[in-house]
């Protein structure tokens, strides 16, 4: 590649690069702090926030059933039930029909 076909590309490149961040809470501003963090926004209001924090609070366990314990263990997940049933390795027609459906041979 030619140096005039390689500046051509960096130029382009460089002038690609602020679209491809344009929905991201970062902004290039160059020199040497390079990238600096924008407030994300948000639909809720502190109240709602707050309350939603506060709810946490009392009940720390996260949508996936791991418990809230802080320190340097964090989040401890349930153990697995023992009595939970077994998955029926044999398809049902609507299932093996839905299976390919999504996954064609």
């Amino acid at each position: 590649m030619s140096v005039r076909n390689t500046a051509i590309a960096i130029a382009l490149a460089a002038s690609a690069l602020p679209a491809a961040f344009a929905q991201s809470g970062s902004v290039f501003v160059g020199g040497e702090a390079g990238w600096i963090d924008l407030p994300v926004q948000s639909n809720l209001t502190r109240e709602q926030v707050r309350e939603e924090f506060l709810q946490f609070r009392k009940n720390p366990v996260g949508p996936d059933g791991g418990r809230f314990v802080g320190g340097e263990a964090g989040y401890i997940m349930p153990p697995p039930k023992p009595d939970s049933p077994k998955p029926d390795p044999v398809m049902t027609p609507a299932e093996r029909k839905r299976f390919q459906e999504l996954y064609p041979a």
